[in-house]
């Protein structure tokens, strides 16, 4: 998705009924107060976000002018999906970067 919450691209598991325009709206918000509390506190830029509950988690990595956000039920792979979104994250801000 964009910074500004736009769908870019989305998919989810077809027994999971999740509406992408909603789910990007709740991302977007996270980001945005993430965003604001991490410049507050420590004057830098938002790496990413870890939401996480007994049954599921989300992660919002910063890619630049893009953000990957990413929710799964299986709590024993978090890390393994913050370690691939940390280098989709990085590979898109290279991509996408101005020029």
């Amino acid at each position: 998705m964009s910074i500004e919450g736009y769908q870019i691209a989305f998919t989810a598991l077809p027994q999971y009924q999740v509406d992408g325009d909603q789910f990007c709206g709740l991302a977007s918000a996270l980001l945005m107060t993430g965003s604001s509390t991490i410049k507050t506190l420590f004057q830098e830029e938002l790496s990413e976000i870890i939401v996480r509950a007994e049954n599921g988690y989300i992660v919002i990595s910063n890619a630049g002018r893009l953000v990957i956000v990413c929710a799964g039920t299986i709590i024993d792979t978090m890390m393994k999906t913050v370690t691939v979104m940390r280098a989709a994250a990085k590979n898109l801000a290279k991509i996408f970067e101005p020029k």
